[in-house]
């Protein structure tokens, strides 16, 4: 599953964000970037991320700036940070002071209405980072997320989601929230909250798998399981186990991973199509709702002992048991770990 980072974009305020604040900066000889700014900026250019500066530079206005020296300025910064691999698709600026009244100087919203509307953008795939909070107040009558860059501004908007103490930390941040919610599309917390889904793939037709499992440490016999299990049908549904589930099957030292961890990897898997997360100890609530066309257990269980055969018969649905891949399972995984481990303290290798 590949996230469309292309379709996200950042705005970011201009001085003491990405390059050093001497104040009313009109001489492109003193522009100075701030550690690990180009670096940032560039690691969201890799994956497609447009990148836009929103300033305040009311040194115009006041006359200490001419509109040339600001150009001379922004230019100066565009220059510094190709050198480091970064680009800045387009600066926009807002010339005046507070005595204007505009409706362009920050906290006020007019750049970020702006730069929303001549780019068609989706305000819940913006991000916005600055230095000040009213970088980010700007940006808050669109709902848009809010990155506080360093630590010296002490009021915290309501739209900030992170502080980052640089802009490779607002760059890992971003992407990792990018992440979670490209993954978060598959993975439902509720069955509720699964069901409308559900319908609409019955409405298409689709041939339904359903298994289910605790999946805590993934590995190669739980991929084989699943893609077979996918290749049964046209929609894969995996019931996960919940941690409280896993603890009553497992034991208190299981499960390894949070519910959620195990969801996010299985989530990466493109025969995986939905998770459901389940705090039962058997799936037979999500069987008797959702109604699977097929449902498919790993092991060498015999089909009619399994405690769902029952229902699964009187639905006249198919049951179908997979054989494990043989040397693969996460008992046996952490079992080598303990043994690995009681060497190394005794000193073997």
């Amino acid at each position: 599953m590949t996230p469309p980072f292309s379709s996200f974009v950042l705005i970011l305020d201009r001085d003491n964000t990405i390059n050093a604040d001497p104040g009313y900066l009109n001489d492109p000889e003193k522009v100075v970037l701030l550690p690990h700014a180009a670096e940032g900026i560039a690691l969201l250019n890799r994956f497609g991320i447009r990148v836009y500066v929103a300033s305040n530079q009311s040194g115009i206005a006041r006359g200490i700036i001419t509109p040339a020296q600001l150009a001379a300025v922004n230019q100066r910064i565009v220059e510094l940070l190709s050198e480091g691999g970064a680009r800045i698709e387009k600066f926009f600026i807002c010339p005046h002071q507070d005595s204007d009244n505009c409706s362009c100087r920050k906290p006020r919203p007019g750049l970020i209405q702006q730069i929303i509307a001549e780019y068609q953008l989706n305000p819940a795939q913006v991000f916005i980072a600055g230095d000040r909070a009213r970088d980010l107040l700007c940006a808050e009558p669109f709902g848009i997320r809010g990155i506080l860059i360093g630590d010296e501004e002490k009021t915290v908007p309501t739209n900030c989601v992170f502080r980052a103490q640089n802009l490779v930390e607002m760059a890992a941040f971003i992407l990792q929230t990018i992440f979670d919610e490209q993954s978060s599309k598959k993975i439902f917390m509720r069955l509720e909250d699964f069901l409308p889904q559900l319908e609409e793939v019955r409405h298409s037709k689709k041939r339904v798998v359903f298994t289910n499992g605790c999946f805590d440490i993934l590995h190669s016999g739980h991929v084989q399981l699943l893609a077979q299990a996918r290749a049964l049908g046209d929609y894969l549904v995996l019931g996960l186990n919940s941690d409280r589930s896993v603890r009553a099957l497992k034991g208190p030292s299981r499960p390894i991973n949070s519910a959620i961890d195990r969801a996010r990897l299985l989530a990466q898997l493109p025969y995986v199509d939905a998770i459901v997360i389940f705090d039962t100890d058997t799936p037979l609530e999500l069987i008797a709702a959702m109604k699977p066309d097929v449902h498919v257990k790993g092991g060498d269980y015999v089909r009619e002992k399994l405690p769902e055969f029952p229902l699964l018969h009187s639905m006249g649905k198919e049951v179908v048991i997979l054989p494990f891949r043989q040397g693969y399972s996460t008992t046996t995984i952490l079992e080598r770990s303990d043994q690995s481990k009681r060497q190394i303290n005794r000193g073997e290798k």
